[in-house]
């Protein structure tokens, strides 16, 4: 089962995994300066779309500050999407992140369901059949 952890998130609020409990969570670690990051979220955004009101979303950033990731999400149109901000990347550490991005789902047992590292085209659909397996 995987150790309960608390994020700042970039909208001022908290993000805490075990308030989740029983509901399937998808971790997405990424920062801005990271190419195979930025071609993944759009395919992440399509894997978890039929999902969005069954899951928890976190886009944990890896290192970076507030204003380099808003500037960012905001050139790209993506704001409002859940940013966790892992400054110290301990939660990538607990998570085995070697390379971004780096996606996890956790299953509703609380346990590593799912892992992709790197991208790679069609992502976004082995994403949405690991959620579905997830939620089953």
């Amino acid at each position: 089962v995987v150790k309960d952890f608390k994020l700042a998130m970039l909208d001022g609020g908290e993000f805490r995994l075990s308030n989740e409990k029983g509901k399937v969570v998808v971790l997405d670690f990424w920062a801005t300066w990271c190419g195979p990051c930025v071609r993944a979220m759009p395919e992440i955004f399509e894997g978890i779309g039929p999902f969005a009101d069954e899951i928890s979303f976190l886009a944990v950033n890896q290192g970076e500050t507030a204003p380099i990731i808003e500037q960012f999400l905001e050139q790209r149109k993506w704001a409002g999407i859940p940013v966790g901000l892992d400054s110290r990347q301990t939660i990538g550490d607990q998570f085995q992140v070697q390379g971004i991005p780096h996606t996890v789902v956790i299953g509703k047992d609380g346990k590593v369901a799912w892992v992709h590292s790197g991208y790679k085209e069609g992502m976004g659909q082995d994403l949405a059949k690991a959620i579905e397996a997830a939620l089953e």
